[in-house]
């Protein structure tokens, strides 16, 4: 198997939830037994398996519904050459314009960052908007995400906790000396990052991007399913847009006003129909069911974990009732904001 990635080549560091860039060794043990050119990786996330996808020659397709993670995408999946010099950085964060927009400053003021830090993040989206290749954007959006997710307690936007961050005590979690490193810092930390990721693997690599994952386009070899998992326990799926709806606000960054529920205390963008499908418990099951018959034709890989909703034994039936030999692979593995240590399971499923 060909290796397309350069020597310097790594996988950016990200600290969302649920991202499989620790397990990608042990999938690509079991995905690269398989015969396929191409790939759909539908509930792409920030990118990581379609990344690997790439850098072993396939052609990768990747597909998010929420616009940060398309933005993540286009700068390392499309992207084949353009990187980002420290210079052209330099230029940007020189904010020559006598006044800026202010959105972030008067609406998020105490809610997840400093007043200072929001001015910085008003002026710094501002600018990159104003780049006219769409690789270098998506690298600086996408760097300038990460640096968000590095200052937040618990690396998310669902609560207003910013008091977590700014009070003198001690503390027995997170990382203290990251969340007060200034976001220059960070960005520029993170471009570096996004730079030694970029290579051309000679596919025509692209985001799908906007479509959930009932109407994704087929006609591929292997299709990956990494959707959100629902808990057993909890009673809910994963929901990303409360996770991350602040990314998804600066992805969005002329519109965020408008999207905006001001009713809400943490300020949040509402959900889509196609997120609700994997987030409430009534709809899970058919969801599921529908998403795995919509690709019932094509090679099926699905990650999952041992507690939800459908359970191990579910999935199986789903994918018999369809015709499919199914094979699956369990890993024990411990999520990042996890208290307990889960099965990581993988469906092979031909």
């Amino acid at each position: 198997m060909i290796d397309y990635a350069p020597a310097e080549f790594e996988y950016p560091t990200t600290r969302y939830s649920g991202s499989k860039r620790q397990l990608l060794t042990w999938l690509w043990e079991h995905v690269s037994k398989l015969r396929f050119q191409s790939v759909l990786d539908v509930f792409g996330g920030t990118g990581s398996v379609s990344l690997l996808f790439k850098r072993y020659g396939k052609q990768t397709h990747f597909n998010d519904i929420l616009k940060f993670n398309q933005l993540i995408a286009k700068a390392v999946v499309e992207n084949e050459s353009v990187t980002v010099s420290d210079e052209e950085l330099d230029s940007i964060l020189e904010f020559r314009e006598p006044e800026y927009p202010d959105y972030i400053a008067s609406t998020f003021s105490g809610v997840f960052f400093t007043d200072e830090e929001n001015r910085w993040l008003d002026r710094a989206v501002t600018e990159i908007n104003k780049l006219q290749n769409p690789f270098k954007h998506a690298m600086l959006m996408a760097s300038l995400f990460q640096a968000c997710l590095a200052k937040r307690p618990f690396n998310l936007f669902h609560r207003a906790n910013l008091y977590i961050r700014t009070a003198n005590v001690k503390r027995s979690f997170g990382n203290k000396t990251t969340w007060e490193h200034p976001f220059p810092l960070l960005l520029r930390r993170y471009m570096h990052q996004y730079n030694r990721a970029i290579f051309s693997n000679s596919q025509r690599n692209r985001v799908v991007g906007g479509f959930d994952a009932i109407v994704a386009p087929n006609g591929v070899d292997l299709v990956y399913l990494d959707p959100p998992y629902f808990s057993l326990n909890q009673g809910c799926g994963t929901n990303y847009m409360t996770f991350y709806h602040f990314l998804e606000g600066l992805a969005d960054y002329d519109n965020w006003q408008s999207r905006t529920c001001h009713s809400s205390k943490i300020l949040r963008l509402p959900d889509t129909p196609e997120i609700t499908h994997f987030v409430r418990k009534s709809e899970i099951m058919n969801s599921f069911k529908q998403l795995l018959e919509r690709y019932s034709h094509t090679t099926t890989v699905l990650s999952y974990h041992n507690n939800g909703i459908p359970s191990k034994e579910e999935i199986l039936s789903m994918f018999v009732e369809m015709g499919k030999k199914v094979e699956v692979y369990e890993k024990p593995y411990k999520y990042a904001l996890s208290k307990k240590r889960k099965e990581e399971l993988l469906f092979i499923a031909i």
